[in-house]
C-alpha cells in the first residue's frame, strides 16, 4: 500500500500551522486565546500548548502511527464543536471554514484509516 498524498498533506498542515502558532507566540500576533473563545487563559500559554501539541501530532500523523490518527481524530472533533459552538453563537467565515476543514479531516482519517495500521511502501 502507498503512502496517500492527503494524509500527509494534512500531517504536514498540523506542522505548519505549529510553528506558525509558535512563531506568532514568540513574535506576537492576534490572540489566539479570543478565537478559541478562552479569553480567561492567557494568549501565551495558548499559544503555547497549541504549537506543542501540533508539531509531535503533525509528525505521527504523517508518519502514520495509530497514534497519530486517534490524537487528530479527538482533537478535530474537538476542534470541530468549539467551531460549530462559534458559528451559531457569531456567525462569522472562519468558523464554518474551520468546521468544514475539521470534517475533512475526520473523513479522510477515516477513509484512510487502513493505512495507519499496515506497513506502507515509500
Amino acid at each position: 500500500m502507498k503512502k496517500s498524498r492527503v494524509v500527509t498533506f494534512i500531517g504536514g498542515f498540523y506542522i505548519f500551522g505549529g510553528i506558525i502558532v509558535f512563531l506568532s507566540l514568540v513574535f506576537g500576533g492576534s490572540p489566539l486565546n479570543l478565537v478559541f473563545d478562552v479569553s480567561d487563559i492567557s494568549d501565551k500559554l495558548v499559544k503555547l500548548i497549541i504549537s506543542l501539541i501540533y508539531i509531535p501530532l503533525g509528525y505521527l500523523y504523517i508518519q502514520r502511527k495509530p497514534l497519530g490518527k486517534w490524537l487528530v481524530l479527538i482533537l478535530t472533533i474537538i476542534f470541530f464543536c468549539i467551531s460549530a459552538d462559534l458559528t451559531n453563537k457569531y456567525g462569522k467565515q472562519p468558523y464554518i471554514g474551520n468546521m468544514l476543514y475539521s470534517l475533512f479531516v475526520i473523513t479522510v482519517t477515516i477513509w484512510k484509516r487502513s493505512e495507519f495500521n499496515k506497513t506502507i511502501q515509500q
